[in-house]
């Protein structure tokens, strides 16, 4: 949610910014009209309690002086004031539940050094590490290896829970579980606090991080009002919720391998094949929890700590920096990491890390306490892929790939395979 006093006192600039995403925000001309009739139902009241008050107080006076006629007829004007106060408060309240709703319908405002663009066509390259892997034979997709290798269960997955699912068996559920532990180590050997949480999410949380009431559509909703984590960017990113951290504590890092479950809305026929888009995926979540001053210098070292998981693997992939039509609705800038898939014969998007400044931590309430002049200051939240599991899978799968079909281990996994060389 954006701070409302620099929504109130900057609004032109702050639009003209939001603007720039290419998308129409009927929220923002709706917080400007009920804005108004906020501070004008709050001077309103104001004004008549002053006057109840001060008729009060002529009562108090008459009744002293015996002249209680009088005192009754202004009883009686209290008594209408009064009555107007109330009614005067249930609109006011009113208006701030609709303030509300309108509020966390409007996205975070682009970092002035985000790119202005329509789409990901408008995101330009930052670098490149590495060249596609030059795979010198008829190479298959990680689809294709997958089920002649028997690392996965398509069909079966289907009967158990439908499309977009999957079993992994074998070697292709080590391979999993090996990049998961392998990327964990990575996040907590830089620093990191690895967590566990649960998967199972209150809408108050979401709410929190900006995943409702804007992505609903995309959440799988459980029976009671809650919800499956579509990403622990949530757990994590709320975990100190609600609290006034001293800045001693600062900065905080933390990581999560978690199962996270998307309806995939809107993305039909696309990547229909292999595990590049599933309902159930599995992510290993970086957040980081700083300063506002700190906040551009830490996502600097949370997209270089994304990039050494894949140096250490040998994938090649390029960073982009997303412009303001393409960045996500919490983030004030994002880059995107995308490794290099050769059965699409292209970079395919496996970690985006984003800096949310203060939009994420005004609706957590997450604030910490300055130690030279005790002020109560809102953190700046950062969160990224560190990386996603499936899609790096895919990725060893189809670099990793030999003439015959097998699978080569990379080195800094072999540990998880008994120092197998092939799979």
């Amino acid at each position: 949610m954006l701070d409302i006093n620099r929504l109130r006192n900057e609004f032109d600039s702050v639009a003209k910014r939001i603007a720039t995403r290419g998308k129409d925000y009927p929220a923002l001309q709706q917080y400007q009209q009920l804005d108004q009739k906020w501070r004008k139902l709050t001077t309103d009241i104001q004004k008549l309690n002053t006057e109840r008050n001060s008729l009060t107080e002529q009562v108090a006076k008459l009744m002293k002086a015996n002249q209680l006629d009088a005192a009754n007829q202004i009883r009686a004007k209290v008594q209408v004031i009064k009555t107007s106060i109330v009614e005067m408060e249930q609109d006011l309240t009113e208006v701030d539940s609709q303030l509300d709703v309108v509020l966390h319908s409007i996205p975070n405002i682009p970092h002035e050094s985000v790119p202005i663009g329509k789409d990901e066509n408008d995101n330009p390259e930052i670098r490149k590490w590495g060249n596609p892997t030059p795979l010198n034979f008829k190479f298959l997709s990680h689809w294709e290896l997958a089920e002649k290798n028997g690392y996965v269960d398509f069909e079966r997955a289907v009967k158990l829970s439908g499309s977009r699912f999957t079993i992994y068996c074998g070697n292709g559920a080590k391979l999993i579980r090996a990049l998961q532990s392998f990327t964990l180590d990575v996040n907590t050997n830089a620093g990191f606090v690895e967590m566990l949480p649960p998967v199972i999410l209150n809408a108050q949380t979401l709410i929190g991080t900006g995943q409702l009431p804007k992505f609903e559509e995309d959440l799988f909703k459980l029976t009671n009002h809650q919800y499956l984590s579509p990403t622990a960017e949530v757990q994590l990113t709320s975990f100190y919720a609600n609290e006034i951290l001293a800045e001693k504590q600062l900065p905080i890092w933390l990581t999560a391998n978690t199962a996270c479950f998307r309806s995939e809305a809107g993305s039909a026929g696309k990547d229909t094949k292999g595990v590049i888009r599933q309902h159930q995926f599995y992510k290993t979540e970086m957040v980081m929890l700083t300063k506002p001053s700190d906040s551009y210098t830490a996502l600097e070292q949370m997209v270089a700590n994304a990039e050494s998981i894949l140096q250490k693997l040998n994938l090649p992939y390029r960073i982009i920096l997303l412009c303001t039509g393409d960045q996500g609705f919490a983030a004030s800038k994002t880059y995107d990491i995308e490794v290099w898939l050769p059965s699409y014969g292209a970079y395919k998007e496996i970690s985006s890390c984003s800096n949310c400044e203060d939009f994420q931590a005004r609706n957590l309430m997450l604030r910490y306490k300055e130690a030279t002049t005790d002020k109560t200051v809102f953190l700046h939240t950062l969160n990224g892929s560190g990386l996603a599991i499936d899609r790096l899978w895919a990725a060893v799968i189809e670099n990793y790939q030999q003439p015959d079909g097998t699978v080569k281990v990379p080195e800094v996994l072999r540990k998880y395979f008994d120092h197998k060389e092939i799979i």
